[in-house]
């Protein structure tokens, strides 16, 4: 195999997995979407609420997203909705059904949640290929 015929089938199997992930109904997508959001959240958000925020955690199609102060907080609540359909329009239309917002990032989900659920998630892709 020579090597334009191996970057050619590499980066149709990135296609492929990207998809997978994207389509929202692998068991992996969430966790990759949320990576996805968390690097692109100034370009999708702006510089203005990216300087004064940051996702912190992703829950039960919640995003938990910290804020710098409490006038801050209190002007995102109007972005609320807007913020959601963004996520949507960019991501998966159920992605984040919720915004939380958070002046303390100890008051979001505890990374062992997620980290338990991407586990399970693993050995469920991997019993089922073995199955196969």
């Amino acid at each position: 195999m020579d090597e334009n015929d191996f970057k050619t089938k590499f980066k149709v199997s990135s296609q492929v997995l990207q998809s997978l992930f994207e389509n929202g109904k692998s068991p992996l997508s969430e966790h990759f979407l949320r990576w996805k959001l968390w690097s692109r959240w100034k370009e999708l958000m702006g510089d203005g609420i990216a300087e004064n925020s940051e996702p912190v955690g992703y829950y039960q199609k919640k995003l938990y997203i910290f804020v710098k102060n409490s006038s801050v907080m209190h002007h995102m609540y109007f972005l609320k909705k807007n913020m959601i359909k963004k996520i949507a329009k960019e991501f998966h239309p159920t992605f984040v059904r919720d915004i939380i917002f958070t002046l303390d990032k100890r008051s979001v989900p505890r990374e062992s949640i997620q980290s338990d659920s991407l586990k399970e998630n693993i050995d469920k892709i991997l019993q089922r290929d073995a199955e196969e």
